[in-house]
């Protein structure tokens, strides 16, 4: 499960990648803000996600296989991490996945 998850992880990668592509920088704001840009609210009207097989809950924000929300972090204009809570649903504890 984990495994499947870090592959998860690696595509929520890609589409923040194609975006900077597309705009030459990252997205900003909460993880639904985020996701309206990547759902086409964005200067260039390009829809990039949600990912393959993932999804966005009520609030309109991308969840892991868990249904928790992933936590965006942007570390700069071109680098952010993605945060995962892992299968006990909580942040900041062992079972956390992080792409970088």
């Amino acid at each position: 499960m984990m495994a499947a998850a870090t592959i998860d992880l690696d595509k929520v990668g890609l589409m923040l990648r194609d975006f900077r592509t597309r705009m030459g920088v990252n997205p900003v704001g909460t993880n639904a803000e985020i996701m309206k840009a990547m759902m086409g609210d964005n200067p260039k009207r390009a829809r990039l996600g949600p990912p393959e097989g993932q999804n966005l809950n009520g609030n309109g924000e991308l969840v892991d296989r868990w249904g928790t929300p992933y936590f965006f972090h942007q570390m700069s204009a071109t680098s952010m991490e993605i945060h995962s809570a892992g299968p006990d649903k909580t942040f900041a504890t062992p079972d956390d996945i992080i792409q970088h």
